[in-house]
């Protein structure tokens, strides 16, 4: 007796060492590993098996797939769109609806953990991928759309396209190459004509490097060359930017947005005109500019965009700033000298030298900064601030 009860225990422990002790991973406990296009995909929750179909959460995998991606909370319905499809799965159906036409499932979309997963293998082939599952290894292996290298000289020649339309100055075709969203639209809806009228800039491409692309989002470095070859006074200049460009729902890459991280003035900056300018529009000039400088010294918001132009691009950024800098701030702003560079019938551009001093607030230096402005004539004969750039900024002081 004594002999079957420790060759009992002794199988009961051998019974543990083979199917696990409680707690320890099992092979059906090895975590499911996923690989698009040969890099892991990583997802804010694990994908499962049920019902012998892979779920992962919807968001991860449908913007890897480079598809926008929506979740509607009121009927718990995704909705994915990219490369010309629509895709839309709801938590707990039996079908999905692909371009308006209703697909079986195997296994219907669930809300664990508080995330909402998808069955992996559908939505993949629906997007044109295709799905190789590994079960040794407990891994899945995506393959779809163009390669890395591909995509990038996708992306390159998108920005590129954009680039020869603004050439062109072909306003529409400039704005086809927009994408919907993009929080440039509407400037550039308003602008570009306006703009290609008066001057004609030659854009040159000198370096482009795309940096990432990754669901539908593409980020680049670019470096370009601005050059006037006709029209109205410019500035001519190289920009350093940071530009991000978007893929809209029928795969095409579009401009989105851009960033400028550096420029640099590369033609004199206020010139001074061949012939002086005539004593009144001097006087206009420094009116308007000093009326402007004023209420920036009375810390007066409606006063500074009754002389900022209705349809200044940087009117918004206007309205945005003041109210903050006035609130931080006790600033002090001296115009110390203007010159009027070119008058047309309702523009002119004048250089001015202004001075900026701290007089209360957080720590900042005094300054004085070399500008010019942009004036536009209204058809009441009133002059309005329009634009504004930046040349050389001298420090006067260290902040305080």
């Amino acid at each position: 007796m004594k002999t079957s009860r420790w060759t009992k225990l002794a199988a009961a422990f051998a019974l543990l060492l083979t199917t696990g002790l409680p707690g320890a991973a099992t092979a059906e406990e090895k975590p499911i590993r996923i690989w698009f296009n040969g890099e892991e995909l990583v997802a804010d929750a694990p994908a499962y098996i049920a019902a012998g179909t892979t779920f992962v959460p919807f968001r991860a995998l449908f913007e890897r797939l480079g598809m926008e991606v929506s979740w509607d909370a009121a009927t718990k319905t995704v909705t994915g769109r990219g490369g010309g499809k629509t895709l839309t799965l709801t938590v707990g159906a039996a079908s999905a609806t692909v371009d308006g036409t209703a697909k079986p499932l195997l296994a219907a979309p669930a809300i664990v953990g508080g995330r909402t997963f998808v069955p992996l293998r559908f939505v993949s082939e629906t997007a044109g991928a295709s799905v190789a599952w590994d079960g040794a290894e407990r891994s899945i292996r995506i393959a779809s759309g163009p390669s890395a290298e591909e995509q990038q000289a996708g992306v390159k020649a998108a920005y590129e396209a954009y680039l020869a339309a603004a050439n062109r100055e072909d306003a529409a075709a400039v704005l086809r190459l927009v994408h919907a969203a993009s929080p440039l639209r509407a400037s550039l809806r308003t602008t570009l004509a306006d703009a290609y009228a008066r001057r004609d800039v030659r854009t040159t491409l000198e370096s482009l490097v795309v940096e990432s692309v990754h669901g539908g989002v593409a980020t680049l470095r670019v470096t370009e060359a601005n050059a006037k070859t006709a029209g109205a006074f410019y500035v001519d200049n190289r920009v350093d930017m940071k530009v991000t460009m978007r893929q809209g729902t029928d795969g095409a890459w579009r401009l989105y947005d851009a960033a400028l991280l550096s420029r640099e003035w590369t033609s004199p900056f206020g010139t001074p005109p061949g012939e002086a300018s005539a004593p009144e529009e001097e006087t206009v000039a420094r009116n308007t500019i000093a009326a402007y400088m004023e209420a920036l010294n009375q810390e007066d918001v409606n006063a500074a965009l009754k002389i900022v132009h209705a349809d200044s691009p940087m009117r918004k950024a206007t309205e945005a700033t003041l109210p903050w800098m006035f609130g931080a701030y006790d600033l002090v702003h001296e115009l110390e000298s203007l010159t009027v560079l070119e008058r047309s019938q309702d523009e002119m551009y004048v250089h001015t030298v202004q001075t900026m001093r701290k007089s209360a607030g957080p720590k900042l230096a005094d300054r004085r900064t070399e500008t010019i402005h942009t004036l536009r004539r209204l058809t009441n004969g009133q002059w309005k601030l329009y634009s504004t750039i930046e040349g050389r900024t001298e420090i006067l002081s260290i902040p305080h």
